[in-house]
């Protein structure tokens, strides 16, 4: 193969360093998060439409579902359920958000 494919490749051409310095997205270091659980036993589609909710809020979030579940496309029980995380120090902001954003549809199932 040519040129035409080391040019193809960004990593593969040792000449263009500002590829690869605009590629680096985190900085590096050894700070350690820790995720906690903010809400279970989800629908995978809701658990979907909470995290959009919350990165709105400009809280990052993660949905955690056990992969056979994805695999086989279960969306109930055990091997279903999806469970969203948060940073922990955005925990009570995001569980304040999830409250106000929901309790207005719970109010109005029981209607």
């Amino acid at each position: 193969m040519g040129d035409s494919f080391a040019d193809a490749l960004p990593w593969s051409n040792q000449e263009n360093d500002s590829i690869e310095d605009s590629a680096e997205t985190t900085p590096s270091g050894t700070e350690s998060v820790r995720w906690v659980v903010v809400a279970e036993n989800l629908n995978p589609g809701e658990a979907v439409i909470v995290k959009g909710r919350l990165e709105s809020e400009g809280i990052p979030a993660i949905v955690q579902q056990e992969a056979m579940g994805i695999v086989l496309g279960l969306t109930v029980g055990p091997l279903g359920a999806a469970r969203l995380l948060v940073p922990e120090p955005h925990a009570d902001n995001a569980l304040t958000i999830l409250a106000e954003t929901f309790e207005t549809d719970e109010a109005e199932a029981e209607d």
